[in-house]
């Protein structure tokens, strides 16, 4: 397309928000550009999107068929203080999110109440995050993110040491502790 084209395009095109504007270049920017669009818009609200909508241009809250996803987490202070589990609470986390080599002795010897407690290995609170997300999966209070997703983060995370949620897109675990964190209250 010449430049001529892009110019006369341009004038019959609806003139872009400042904040579709900002959008687009977090999109195209990619991975950093995801967290930052969490650290300036999921702050004060929730991602209600899986990890890999997060990154697509159509964030919302609205599955494709457009019926309301359950946008209920509950944060880590939240399930460490309450009852009502769906699960015990002495559950081993390797019950849930199967471990290997030094992470058998850490991760996977601690019960889920344990790490949402706060564990001195789990530097990232990686492990609090996943609990709490997995809690609230097993209640009904998020529905966009599955126990299997949940399973196949720590999995990819332990192994490779990244999460990829998208085809080339590879989350850390602070990446991905942040936005399991975005997605609660």
């Amino acid at each position: 397309m010449s430049t001529e084209d892009q110019a006369g395009r341009s004038l019959d095109a609806a003139p872009m928000t400042t904040h579709g504007a900002a959008r687009r270049r977090l999109a195209k920017a990619g991975l950093g550009a995801a967290s930052v669009l969490w650290t300036t818009q999921a702050s004060a609200t929730r991602v209600c999107i899986s990890a890999s909508a997060a990154l697509s241009s159509g964030l919302h809250s609205k599955k494709p068929n457009a019926t309301t996803v359950t946008c209920e987490g509950r944060s880590p202070g939240y399930w460490k203080n309450h009852g009502g589990w769906p699960v015990s609470s002495d559950t081993k986390f390797r019950e849930v999110f199967s471990c290997s080599g030094a992470n058998d002795s850490t991760y996977g010897s601690a019960t889920l109440l344990e790490l949402l407690k706060g564990c001195d290995f789990d530097k990232h609170n990686l492990g609090r995050h996943l609990v709490a997300t997995y809690l609230n999966v097993k209640t009904g209070w998020i529905s966009y993110i599955s126990e299997r997703t949940l399973v196949q983060m720590w999995s990819e995370l332990q192994s490779t040491g990244h999460y990829e949620p998208a085809k080339g897109v590879f989350w850390d675990a602070e990446t991905t502790k942040k936005y399991l964190e975005s997605t609660q209250g």
